[in-house]
């Protein structure tokens, strides 16, 4: 990928990308110490307290069904003990993302690079046990990946908007006419972002780098966002509809040798997560084809 960041225009375009309202304070407080493993329960819940509506929401999902408590959770310490602090910092994120993408406007590629995110991010949970890597923080980085699309929609809706629906070809292609019409793509916009927001460099690199070329597999967050980025897609959860989408087989063949631990949840219960967070189904494959891609590699 040519980076022309040090270009007067991208300067600029930088320049308005920073200007973007950061999301959540809280958000980006909790995902700053993403590699903090010192940060305790009590820590986080001094940050999420300045958040009434995030304090809901995560005493609301520390009382359903899934996490099978006996007694009523009904304070914050307590359900962040329940969810663990990565899930709370999902959750974190997720509401967040959500906020800023009805705040951009209505547009057919808001919502499509929202369910795209979301569906990346699904995946990557799916993915992480693979690679030996905690499930919520491949979700984290699945959901936050394109963050850069959502940051030239809040600058040029109308333009931005216009050459996701109209793009065709390779994802290579879409970003060399973003280069064109913006003078960086979307994969350096989320560079900008990330950097300007404070985020851990592992964000960084997952923001800029997901479309870069594919080398020998490495376990990290990167691998797995850029799998969940490209499955995603192909599973018809597509920033840009009209780009052309690898075949299942083919990403799933990256995969790690079957000997490594299972994911965490199996095709069928995958389908009925991307259905739950994103809102309908894959529109392109059936989850006979999911699980038939899977065992043809395993």
């Amino acid at each position: 990928m040519k980076s022309n960041t040090q270009d007067p225009g991208t300067q600029e375009l930088g320049a308005a990308l920073c200007r973007i309202p950061v999301f959540r304070p809280v958000a980006l407080e909790l995902l700053r110490v993403l590699d903090d493993e010192k940060t305790s329960v009590l820590e986080v819940a001094d940050l999420v307290g300045s958040d009434p509506a995030l304090c809901t929401e995560l005493l609301i999902t520390s009382n359903s069904a899934a996490y099978g408590t006996r007694r009523a959770v009904n304070t914050v310490p307590k359900a962040i003990a329940v969810l663990g602090i990565e899930k709370t910092k999902a959750i974190a994120l997720r509401a967040s993302l959500e906020a800023m993408q009805r705040g951009i406007g209505k547009h057919h590629a808001v919502e499509n690079t929202w369910a795209h995110s979301r569906a990346a991010g699904v995946i990557a949970e799916w993915l992480a046990p693979y690679f030996r890597f905690h499930p919520d923080r491949a979700y984290i980085a699945g959901l936050l990946h394109d963050i850069g699309r959502l940051g030239l929609l809040a600058i040029d809706l109308e333009r931005y908007g216009s050459l996701l629906e109209r793009a065709s070809g390779t994802e290579g292609n879409l970003l060399d006419a973003e280069r064109s019409q913006f003078r960086l793509d979307h994969c350096e916009a989320g560079l900008w972002l990330t950097r300007t927001w404070g985020l851990p460099p592992e964000l960084w690199a997952v923001c800029s780098k997901h479309h870069g070329e594919r080398g020998p597999l490495e376990d990290d967050v990167l691998t797995i966002s850029r799998l969940g980025c490209a499955l995603a897609h192909g599973l018809g959860y597509r920033a840009a509809p009209g780009v052309h989408a690898r075949e299942l087989a083919e990403i799933l063949a990256e995969l790690p040798a079957g000997t490594l631990p299972a994911p965490s949840f199996p095709e069928s219960i995958l389908w009925n997560r991307l259905k739950q967070e994103v809102g309908y189904e894959p529109s392109d494959l059936s989850p006979a084809s999911v699980t038939g891609a899977s065992m043809a590699i395993n």
